[in-house]
C-alpha cells in the first residue's frame, strides 16, 4: 500500500513538472510577443511622427509655391 502511494506521488510529480514546464514556456512566449509589441508600437509613434514632419513640409512647400 505504502508502494502504491508512493508510485501515485511519483507520476503526479512528473505531471506537475511537465504541466510548470509548459506554463513557463507559454510565459516566456508570451513576454516575447509582448516585447514585439512594445516594439511596433513604438515603430508605429515614430512613423507618425515622421508623417506629420514630411507634411509639414509640404504644406510649406505649397505655401511658398503659390
Amino acid at each position: 500500500m505504502l508502494k502504491e502511494q508512493v508510485e501515485a506521488l511519483l507520476q503526479e510529480n512528473i505531471i506537475l513538472k511537465r504541466a510548470v514546464g509548459i506554463q513557463h514556456e507559454r510565459r516566456k512566449e508570451s513576454e516575447e510577443r509582448n516585447q514585439e509589441l512594445q516594439h511596433l508600437k513604438r515603430m508605429v509613434t515614430q512613423y507618425q511622427k515622421q508623417l506629420r514632419t514630411l507634411e509639414r513640409k509640404r504644406s510649406i512647400e505649397d505655401v511658398s509655391s503659390e
